[in-house]
């Protein structure tokens, strides 16, 4: 291998290979080959029958008409803003507590991004905060279902409709989530998903662009597809971006869709045996889901006092843990002004344990006897 900068992007996939309990691991196997070798052996690679075929099923599970298949779930926000008319001049209400990419889409897109603060049960955007933050120049609003926990897109709807304005729901991090028994994804004008490694499905890379709108649909597709509705011609009515996908990738996606009830069974199995193992330690605690709601984590999180020493802890016994996201407004590339206050104390004490769907039970009590010893060093050294 030819030597790699000096930069720590490159060392990703040797720091994840080289914890004993991955902070996450993808779920992958021989229904996948199998279907990667049917796209090769037809010798067809680029987006055709396995990508309509994933597209359709998605769009199926999320009540949708239409769903695009896209490179990942920032280029599916990107898209979604452009093909509303949302851009130069307009502003779009985001929260400040998400994964960067949600407001960098509404940058790109040409719009300014309004962050407002979060829910500090739910952690997704507070509706009285994004009431305030809502001017003439607000065209559109993005809630972040975050962490697999719904929006409360009933409160969403109602402050859009009031003031004119259009949904695009992030559900990045949402597949499979319910908000009072309708799928997550299948409320706004337009929905996002990611297929990143570490989201219930993964492509590798991969997103998706949702919506009911025979316009939008339009729009969407040539914004996708160089400007056009066709391929293999030259006439371009849009300036648009080659955000296709590969039948490789959806290959993978169709394989994963196949095992998604048994990846959600997982993922809610690891929050059960977390709280099994941790539902008496002192000095930590779980974060909330709504009763109305259908969670899939995809994180299994907890609160404690520093978070940043217990993954020095655990990651010394080979142990991967993250951080919270780091609030958008305080980020160098951002510098907003603030406080927001709840977003702000959740990176100062949200910790995120592993959580892939294929853990066994003896890795989460480890996990749990190692947390343990943590906290209880802790109260020793506060007794003396």
């Amino acid at each position: 291998m030819r030597p790699q900068p000096d930069v720590p992007y490159y060392e990703y996939e040797e720091k994840l290979k080289s914890e004993r309990i991955p902070y996450y691991e993808s779920w992958l196997g021989e229904e996948e080959l199998r279907q990667v070798t049917e796209v090769i052996r037809k010798n067809w690679i680029s987006e055709g029958e396995k990508t309509r075929a994933f597209e359709d099923r998605l769009a199926a599970m999320h009540e949708r008409k239409y769903a695009l298949a896209v490179v990942n779930c920032t280029a599916a926000l990107i898209i979604g803003l452009k093909a509303m008319g949302i851009g130069e001049g307009d502003e779009v209400i985001a929260p400040t507590f998400t994964f960067i990419a949600s407001v960098n889409a509404i940058r790109l897109a040409g719009a300014t991004p309004v962050l407002v603060d979060v829910d500090p049960k739910t952690f997704t955007l507070d509706l009285a905060a994004a009431a305030r933050a809502v001017t003439p120049r607000t065209k559109a609003i993005m809630p972040v279902h975050i962490y697999g926990h719904p929006a409360d897109l009933e409160g969403v709807l109602a402050l859009a409709k009031k003031h004119n304005l259009r949904v695009i729901e992030d559900t990045a991090q949402g597949l499979g989530v319910k908000y009072r028994g309708r799928p997550a994804g299948s409320f706004g004008d337009v929905a996002c998903l990611s297929f990143f490694p570490d989201k219930a499905i993964t492509l590798g890379e991969g997103g998706l662009v949702m919506t009911n709108s025979d316009e939008l649909f339009r729009e969407l597709l040539m914004l996708k597809n160089d400007g056009r509705l066709e391929r293999g011609i030259y006439f371009h009515d849009r300036v648009g971006y080659n955000f296709r996908i590969t039948d490789l990738q959806a290959a993978v996606g169709l394989a994963q869709l196949d095992k998604l009830p048994r990846i959600i069974e997982g993922k809610r199995r690891n929050v059960e045996l977390y709280r099994k193992y941790l539902g008496d330690a002192e000095g930590l605690e779980f974060t909330y889901q709504a009763p109305d709601c259908y969670v899939v984590p995809h994180r299994v999180n907890v609160l404690v006092d520093d978070p940043e020493a217990l993954a020095a802890h655990l990651a010394g016994r080979g142990i991967g843990c993250r951080r919270f996201y780091f609030p958008v407004h305080q980020q160098p590339c951002y510098r907003l002004p603030g406080p927001f206050p709840v977003a702000e104390r959740l990176f100062a004490r949200g910790l995120s344990f592993p959580s892939a769907p294929t853990l066994e039970e003896k890795q989460i009590a480890f996990i749990a006897e190692q947390v343990k010893a943590y906290l209880g060093s802790l109260r020793k050294a506060a007794v003396h």
